[in-house]
């Protein structure tokens, strides 16, 4: 199953990178992922999809996440707890019990449709890696470049007066890292920017002891009259609350969790609206933001709050600059463009 193409705008999408599809070689744990397959057929009853997605936990640990599909805002069917070994790993919860073994997750559960919940049901699944629409997209004619590899030009520090982040294999990596939960030194780009189209790819280190706002945190903000982050964390096989991957950081849920798991190239589009004032400093109009997660739409057309005055928390006086937050983590950023476009009609 593939996740649905909406790249908003983008008349055609070209390979720019060596992008090639995704492998369950480019995963840095071998369970972690999406696992795909069927409940067994029983008497009369047809066979019905499944899928799980496995989440390392630290120390051996893994929990286990079982739908009816991925990428849908749908009740799970259970979260089971697994421990590997020898390389097994065995699970149980929520009424769901089995192992991963030789490339194969096998087990029973519960499946849970309109007629009720079917326990000891079994199952049969095998290790998926979907490509994220999106990765290796070109830049148009009359794209602003703002990363392609060669340097950091279009960038400044958001603090001192050193970029002090990597770059390597044509990706700029968050450096240094941090063991505390802190903000360091952020990028932030030299030109202001009214209204555009963003793209960017990003990648997550798999930080399997971490939970919450500790695994690989970072962000885009959008200088504005105030600070609004679109968040990057990892989210893979959580609910999507509005502190997750695809959320407007504390202000707007993604519609719908599609990050994909740590070790994966990801894609951020987002259409982005600024805000207007007036010479007296009034806010003539709200910005308004859509953003497209790996080919899916999380955030439609939202208008972001704030006031008539232009600050930020910053104490930058200039609106309209984009910045790639340092929150400790090493993440990773690529093939970043954007195109400007024509003010929208008021």
């Amino acid at each position: 199953m593939t996740r649905t193409m909406c790249l908003v705008g983008v008349a055609a999408v070209m390979v720019l990178w060596t992008v090639g599809s995704a492998r369950a070689d480019d995963l840095p744990d071998p369970f972690l992922g999406d696992w795909q397959g069927e409940w067994q057929k029983v008497g009369k009853q047809s066979a019905r999809p499944v899928v799980a997605q496995v989440i390392p936990r630290g120390g051996g640990r893994y929990e286990v996440v079982f739908r009816e599909v991925f990428d849908r805002r749908c009740p799970v069917y259970g979260r089971a707890e697994g421990r590997a070994e020898g390389g097994r790993l065995a699970f149980q919860g929520d009424g769901f019990t089995g192992a991963i073994a030789d490339a194969r997750m096998t087990g029973k559960g519960r499946r849970t449709d309109h007629m009720g919940a079917t326990d000891g049901r079994p199952f049969a699944l095998t290790r998926v890696v979907r490509p994220c629409p999106g990765v290796g997209a070109e830049p148009p004619n009359g794209a602003v470049v703002l990363f392609d590899g060669s340097g950091f030009d279009q960038w400044e520090p958001d603090r001192g007066t050193a970029i002090p982040w990597k770059i390597a294999d044509r990706a700029a990596l968050v450096w240094p890292t941090m063991t505390e939960h802190a903000i360091g030194v952020g990028l932030r780009t030299k030109r202001a920017f009214g209204d555009y189209r963003l793209h960017l790819e990003f990648r997550l280190p798999l930080m399997a002891d971490a939970v919450g706002q500790t695994r690989a945190n970072s962000g885009i903000t959008f200088e504005d009259y105030r600070w609004h982050e679109l968040q990057i964390l990892d989210s893979y096989g959580l609910p999507g609350y509005w502190d997750e991957c695809g959320a407007i950081y504390r202000f707007a849920a993604p519609m719908v969790n599609v990050c994909a798991p740590p070790g994966v190239w990801q894609s951020y589009d987002v259409t982005y609206h600024g805000p207007r004032y007036d010479a007296d400093g009034k806010r003539l109009r709200a910005a308004r933001v859509t953003v497209i997660l790996n080919g899916t739409v999380v955030q439609k057309d939202l208008e972001l709050p704030g006031g008539d005055v232009p600050t930020n928390r910053f104490g930058s006086k200039q609106i309209g600059r984009i910045r790639l937050q340092h929150h400790g983590d090493p993440i990773a950023f690529r093939n970043i463009w954007l195109v400007e476009l024509g003010d929208r009609e008021k």
